[in-house]
């Protein structure tokens, strides 16, 4: 009989990709932070990184968003998206002393990347291609790249290591909001939608122990678990957006009123 503890024990997937992927990405940067002296917060910025990576796509979350519950599958996409590549780009040390970049600002990397990190969760829940990426592992591979890579073009603005070529905080605390609101406007169609965003979770295809624990036990109707995987698109990921405005507000209001002035 399936229980809470069996699935949070027994559900890991151990032989998924995701292990390698982190373990390959964990070497070459272990070595450019030690050689660029990263500090331990950028040390602990990439081990939550590499940790969402693989809470994604290789815990029991991976497991129900695959067989179960659209809400899982809304929360591995918002850990690929925000946080994953979020924490990436903190992660990553700063350029060697000495190696100045050129002044530039974001310019068309602004439209872009606030286009990708919002249009991503629009584009792959289409339920055309929701279900295609539930059938086909050559569509789920291109989804899971799609959504980190469209993640980072978001963030990249804001957080980007090199601070010459970041959004004034004001511009990007604005840029930031409108985030939130193309993600909570997909989150409210979501939760209020009287069809199936993605109508595989109609009838799931799990393990007939794990489908009577989550039908029964946990009372996850198709209903339910669509308007949970809603609300999930549209509170939780903008607290990961007003997080990152505070932090930017923050940094605006640290910046001598001079500086401000000459901004």
């Amino acid at each position: 009989m399936m229980t809470n503890l069996r699935v949070f024990t027994e559900l890991w997937e151990w032989h998924s990709p995701a292990w390698w992927i982190a373990l390959a990405a964990t070497g070459p940067y272990l070595v450019l932070a030690l050689r660029r002296h990263a500090s331990w917060r950028q040390f602990g910025c990439f081990a939550v990184s590499a940790a969402a990576f693989l809470m994604a796509l290789a815990s029991p979350l991976a497991a129900l968003a695959s067989r179960v519950l659209f809400s899982a599958h809304m929360a591995q996409h918002l850990l690929l998206l925000l946080i994953v590549p979020l924490f990436a780009i903190l992660a990553w040390p700063s350029p060697e002393r000495g190696v100045a970049a050129a002044p530039s600002r974001p310019g068309g990397a602004v439209p872009l990347g606030w286009a990708a990190g919002v249009g991503a969760m629009w584009f792959w829940h289409i339920p055309a291609l929701c279900t295609a990426s539930m059938r086909s592992p050559l569509v789920f591979d291109a989804q899971i790249a799609s959504l980190m890579a469209a993640g980072a073009a978001f963030w990249w603005p804001v957080f980007s290591p090199i601070a010459a070529r970041r959004m004034q905080p004001h511009l990007a605390a604005m840029y930031l909001f409108a985030g939130c609101v193309g993600c909570s406007l997909l989150g409210i169609y979501i939760t209020f939608s009287p069809v199936s965003v993605c109508p595989l979770y109609d009838a799931p295809s799990g393990a007939s122990e794990l489908l009577n624990l989550v039908r029964n036990q946990w009372g996850f109707t198709h209903r339910i678990d669509q308007q949970v995987g809603g609300l999930l698109m549209w509170v939780p990921a903008c607290m990961v957006y007003l997080g990152a405005i505070l932090a930017m507000l923050g940094s605006w209001y640290r910046v001598p009123e001079q500086a401000r002035v000459n901004v």
